[in-house]
């Protein structure tokens, strides 16, 4: 893409019109691809579901630029995406919004100096003429002695007014959101495990929405994830040996959140599932997913393709090391968290 703009002087005037790009390559035919955050970079993963087992092949990393530099690459620990724009947290606490298809940057000031107890997530405000992207920030009061008590601290960064606000009205004691994912613009997270409790960010209304969960069985960590860019999926241990994908029905604004289960599986071996980090539902038709585990004990870090069928369990390495999990990471060495998520290319302009 970056090429062909520099080769000709007409396409790149109208890549720069933001109107022609919001409105032909929102109507056009969108192709996903898989991507993968880890050993602090983002990498493309090929998977073939046409053979059994499928394979899975990592590609060459995208290259993330340092603002100050233009060879270094820069290390990246935690990553989410919405609309085609990754939010990237650095190893040295700063945030950037990268578009990888147009090669473009954005560097998000924050004043805080807490930006590694943060939590990011980005989104946008729907209106009719475009779409006003924002970031929301989330942190727990107990890492500032100048604020009183616990609870959750909220604040939003506007791309228009390039500034942050605290959104005092939205504090609460919920769960520190940890596992978040952007659908049509807005957040979900988890937000109880004791009350089955799924949360939402509206960028528009900039309001906290609450969904019911399917049955909560206690039995490791719970991983959410975007099917199609249209319905949530969620993983959900129930066994040693044993995971559900429940998948909601597409959602909208006035509908009513609703949970089906997809489909069970029994794996070959036992997983712990406590270290199972992120999945992704990547055939429901197949009923296949991806999911990434992130194991303390015996440094066997793998990505996994598990379905209903059994011919379509395959696991590969992807990373040696291990790391200590980011609660206790030492101040001068960062961890990364690994990250598998869809994601389609978009002409949005960040700049």
């Amino acid at each position: 893409m970056k090429r062909l703009r520099s080769t000709c002087k007409l396409w790149n005037i109208l890549f720069n019109n933001r109107k022609f790009t919001e409105k032909h390559f929102r109507k056009a035919p969108k192709e996903s691809m898989v991507l993968m955050l880890k050993e602090y970079r983002v990498f493309p993963v090929s998977v073939n579901l046409n053979v059994a087992p499928p394979s899975l092949e990592f590609k060459g990393a995208l290259g993330l630029k340092d603002s100050h530099s233009n060879t270094e690459q820069v290390n990246i620990t935690k990553v989410s995406h919405c609309d085609g724009l990754l939010l990237c947290t650095t190893g040295d606490d700063r945030l950037v919004v990268w578009n990888p298809c147009l090669g473009e940057t954005r560097w998000i000031q924050h004043k805080t100096g807490y930006e590694r107890y943060f939590r990011f997530s980005l989104g946008y405000e729907n209106n009719k003429s475009c779409r006003s992207y924002k970031i929301l920030g989330c942190w727990d009061r107990i890492y500032d002695y100048k604020l009183n008590g616990r609870g959750l601290r909220f604040e939003i960064y506007d791309f228009n007014s390039d500034s942050w606000k605290v959104l005092d009205d939205l504090a609460h004691d919920r769960i520190l959101p940890v596992n978040c994912v952007s659908l049509k613009g807005n957040t979900y997270w988890f937000g109880s495990f004791v009350n089955n409790l799924l949360l939402s960010f509206d960028f528009t209304t900039e309001r906290i929405k609450h969904f019911c969960l399917p049955p909560f069985r206690d039995h490791g960590f719970m991983a959410l994830s975007v099917v199609g860019e249209e319905r949530l999926s969620m993983l959900q241990p129930i066994e040693r040996s044993k995971m559900e994908i429940f998948v909601t029905n597409k959602v909208d604004s006035e509908a009513a959140l609703l949970w089906s289960k997809s489909f069970t599986v029994d794996l070959p071996i036992g997983l712990s599932f406590p270290e199972v980090f992120a999945s992704l539902l990547i055939d429901e038709e197949k009923k296949v997913a991806l999911c990434c585990n992130l194991s303390l004990k015996t440094g066997r870090n793998l990505v996994y393709t598990i379905g209903e069928d059994s011919e379509y369990y395959s696991e590969i390495l992807y990373v040696e090391s291990t790391n200590e999990p980011w609660w206790i990471a030492a101040e001068d060495k960062p961890c990364w968290l690994p990250f598998i998520f869809s994601y389609v290319p978009s002409l949005v302009q960040i700049l």
